[in-house]
């Protein structure tokens, strides 16, 4: 199964990727972690861009879009290879979801982001985790360009209009880290029929 965990930055993606993990594993579950970008050499690119201040400009926006895809290009063998799958589980902290939640100027457009990703398996399960972008921020370390309120109030925005699709929940990331763990894996148990 593939799953992914997506949200703004600070909702605490990382860290329930990390518990996530351990908890699916003393059940076990084989379970591999995904992290976008990876540690390719064009996620190695990508990482480098995320610093840069004019990132968010039209143009660069455009090109992290492709770089993403490319990225997610690498992957693609071992997503098909883990969806659907009861025993085998894959979870990511991102997936093509964040590409059309982030690039979200109005020179990208959704059609085209999907155009791109179209050879990306889609996740069987994504659970956006939602926080106040207040909040996210204070829970930031603002090494990225993307930490930023407006641009976070703008993606949240985004993630919230990606609720219409299939396998795609909401959990609210504010209160503590073992009540939101405990509703992602009720999720997950649900998904696993269990």
């Amino acid at each position: 199964m593939y799953i992914v965990l997506e949200g703004i930055d600070g909702v605490g993606k990382t860290t329930h990727i990390n518990y996530l993990y351990q908890w699916l594993e003393s059940r076990g579950y084989t379970v591999e972690k995904l992290v976008e970008p990876t540690d390719s050499e064009i996620g190695k690119l990508i990482r480098k861009q995320l610093t840069n201040p004019e990132i968010i400009t039209e143009t660069n926006q455009q090109i992290l879009s492709l770089l993403f895809a490319a990225d997610r290009l690498t992957l693609k063998k071992k997503i098909a290879n883990t969806k659907n799958s009861k025993e085998k589980i894959l979870i990511s902290d991102r997936s093509f979801y964040s590409s059309i939640a982030y690039q979200n100027n109005e020179s990208i457009s959704k059609d085209w982001i999907y155009d791109i990703n179209k050879y990306i398996p889609r996740p069987d399960l994504t659970i956006i985790l939602d926080l106040d972008p207040k909040d996210a921020i204070r829970r930031c370390d603002g090494t990225d360009t993307f930490e930023n309120i407006n641009f976070l109030k703008k993606t949240r925005n985004s993630y919230k209009k990606l609720l219409k699709y299939p396998n795609t929940i909401k959990i609210d990331a504010t209160p503590s880290k073992s009540e939101v763990q405990e509703e992602i894996q009720k999720v997950i148990l649900e998904k696993l029929n269990i």
